[in-house]
């Protein structure tokens, strides 16, 4: 498999995990039972003051969990984009895989220390797909 296909199969199983997160987590996010209600509900309750702005806990987890999206949308973008210049520009594209494969890499670690098998699997498979692009772009 060419550089354009692997990188558009990590965009894709970004894509994956954008749409378990997006809409499994944060759209239809269900409660799983009192316990999980009665934490919630704290940090809804508990708020603060930082920087001038009055802020709950709750208002730094769902803050999170839409930042996560956004990420994995841009993300999703630039490598599709990078599929398309991975012909016309390898050692460009091959440079700017370098960060990109070591974010997914760091998001598998955060997924295994703190998340499930689905968030798991996305995020292990997009670096080792990522890694095969590049090298696939070696000159």
């Amino acid at each position: 498999m060419g550089p354009k296909w692997l990188l558009r199969t990590a965009a894709i199983l970004l894509g994956i995990f954008f749409l378990g997160h997006t809409v499994g987590g944060m759209l239809l996010g269900k409660s799983r039972g009192f316990a999980e209600d009665a934490v919630l509900g704290a940090l809804r309750t508990y708020h603060f003051e930082l920087m001038g702005f009055e802020r709950s806990h709750m208002d730094f987890y769902t803050g999170e969990g839409w930042y996560l999206s956004l990420t994995l949308a841009v993300l999703i973008i630039i490598i599709w984009q990078l599929s398309n210049a991975a012909a016309q520009s390898p050692a460009l594209v091959r440079g700017l895989l370098i960060p990109l494969t070591l974010f997914c890499a760091g998001s598998t670690a955060l997924c295994v220390m703190y998340f499930f098998t689905a968030p798991i699997v996305a995020s292990a498979l997009s670096t080792v797909v990522l890694a095969a692009a590049w090298l696939r772009l070696r000159p």
